[in-house]
């Protein structure tokens, strides 16, 4: 098998279950990426035991594994943007450690948006709920004059006709998306004033889309998605906080760019509906869509 000309970033804070879950999807599927950088941002549980284990399964499958432990949670856009400046494939795949590979052809179903639209900076994937019967939870973000987001598509039926097409946007999440490298010396890298983790993907995306590029939604891929683990690693009112302050100063940065926006966004009770109202079974289920 010939690796994919990509590499992953991973970022792992605690939450070993998931992260597994992820790696074991990723040696799974039909193509393999060059390199993958997995950073244990300083966890407390067995995510160091997991790496140790996991390491030599993916250097024996010939992909280019690098690890290091942060001495501590050094947050999302700092620990991405130490490893996406190691990076030498063409392409970055950003993924969430609760993140899972549903489309065995993934990598090269997301690098194949960029050869029919080659001014793509961003690609994001349909991600889905990892519980039948998998409703979508984000196909692509939505952005309203005041800057409100909302995920496009969230509780939807799985294959809704008005998500099975590619579509450009604004921005996109980045539990999973693959970019082109360059980016980090056409655009910058993540901007680490959105510590420790929140708008710091829509924010880079909307500086792609001002340099010249695109930021799509693709629904070529699919991607199980458990939500809220990575982030929730920082504690629930932290994060609620964190969320409050980066918003303010994500749409003070862009407020002049929000007031060209037209969309119309669903109502705040329909896009963050929760687990329980959407109708998903309480049993995992991580088959792969092929």
């Amino acid at each position: 098998m010939t690796p994919a000309d990509c590499a992953l970033i991973i970022l792992a804070h605690n939450g070993a279950p998931f992260t597994h879950h992820c790696l074991e999807s990723i040696l799974g599927a039909a193509v393999l990426p060059a390199e993958v950088f997995l950073v244990d941002n300083a966890s407390s549980d067995e995510t160091p035991a997991l790496i140790a284990e996991m390491a030599p399964r993916y250097r024996a499958a010939g992909i280019e594994f690098t690890t290091w432990r942060n001495a501590e949670n050094k947050g999302c856009s700092l620990a991405r943007n130490e490893a996406w400046q190691r990076v030498r494939s063409a392409y970055t795949v950003l993924l969430d450690n609760d993140a899972v590979v549903c489309t065995r052809t993934w990598l090269t179903d997301l690098a194949a948006v960029f050869q029919a639209h080659p001014q793509t900076g961003i690609v994001g994937p349909k991600l889905i709920y990892p519980y039948a019967p998998h409703p979508i939870q984000c196909a692509g973000v939505s952005i309203s004059r005041l800057g409100r987001i909302a995920f496009r598509g969230r509780g939807s039926p799985r294959h809704d006709p008005r998500y099975s097409t590619h579509w450009p946007t604004w921005s996109l999440i980045s539990a999973c998306w693959m970019m082109r490298t360059d980016l980090r010396e056409r655009v910058g890298l993540l901007d680490e004033c959105f510590h420790p983790v929140q708008y710091e993907d829509l924010d880079l995306c909307i500086r792609a889309r001002q340099a010249g590029f695109a930021v799509a939604y693709t629904p070529t891929v699919e991607m199980y998605h458990f939500e809220g683990i990575t982030t929730a690693a920082i504690g629930q009112k932290e994060y609620r906080r964190n969320i409050a302050r980066n918003s303010l100063t994500f749409r003070a940065r862009y407020h002049e760019l929000f007031r060209t926006f037209t969309e119309e966004l669903p109502s705040p009770e329909y896009r963050w509906r929760q687990r329980d109202e959407l109708g998903l079974t309480a049993d995992l289920d991580l088959r792969y869509s092929d």
